[in-house]
């Protein structure tokens, strides 16, 4: 059951409810949350409440010369993260045929490792051949996760032969996000977000490689690497 494995030490999301009272109630919320979440899936629509993201400001170091840099931590509802990691698996089984064989990351039990080790075993077998060489060239997708549109990613799933009812409701789930940033005791205003995927959910490290799965190119002389 995938509230009883809801870390009780997590900060509560924007809608309050702490997964520590998930988890421990998981056996009382179990039957009502079921039928709230296939009511979701079937209607292909997400609560504006569970798509709200607090934005908490976090400094990447500690130093005080640096303190002036940042990354965006994003509280969701818990609640969402457990109906997501049920997407997830739902999702996992109907794509698992379509991915890129050269996708790393965000994949289970592969890694940064993994791309390595495959990256220099095609280096180092193409040298073994006299008077040959290589040309390596790195992109920086490191901001990608901003780009995703929506519609485009809903082409592809659909393409993938991902159930209607699942496309409309990740479409559902990336279109009209609420978001606000929260520091210490001020909080902003907020905002609607149809672009990009959320930073700090279950779904969003496995949407990317699906967005990206049609950018791939392998051949003996060249190929496509997604770390």
């Amino acid at each position: 059951m995938e509230l009883g494995r809801l870390c009780p030490g997590k900060a509560a999301g924007p809608d309050g409810v702490c997964p520590w009272l998930l988890r421990d109630c998981a056996a009382e919320l179990c039957q009502p949350l079921h039928k709230i979440f296939n009511l979701s899936l079937q209607l292909g629509r997400v609560t504006a409440l569970w798509k709200t993201s607090c934005i908490v400001p976090v400094p990447k170091t500690k130093c005080p010369a640096e303190l002036n840099d940042y990354r965006p931590v994003a509280l969701t509802s818990h609640i969402m993260k457990t109906l997501e990691q049920l997407i997830l698996r739902l999702l996992r089984s109907e794509v698992k045929d379509k991915l890129d064989s050269l996708q790393f990351t965000y994949k289970e039990h592969i890694g940064v490792d993994d791309a390595v080790l495959y990256m220099l075993h095609r280096v180092l077998s193409h040298l073994e051949e006299p008077g040959v060489y290589v040309r390596i060239m790195f992109f920086d997708f490191s901001s990608a996760f901003n780009t995703i549109q929506p519609t485009i990613l809903k082409d592809k799933l659909t393409k993938m032969g991902v159930d209607p009812s699942c496309v409309s409701w990740i479409t559902d789930y990336l279109t009209g996000r609420p978001q606000f940033v929260r520091l210490r005791n001020c909080v902003s205003g907020t905002l609607m977000s149809s672009t990009g995927a959320p930073q700090g959910t279950v779904l969003t490290p496995f949407l990317f490689p699906l967005y990206m799965s049609d950018l791939k190119y392998s051949t003996e002389s060249c190929h496509i690497q997604k770390n």
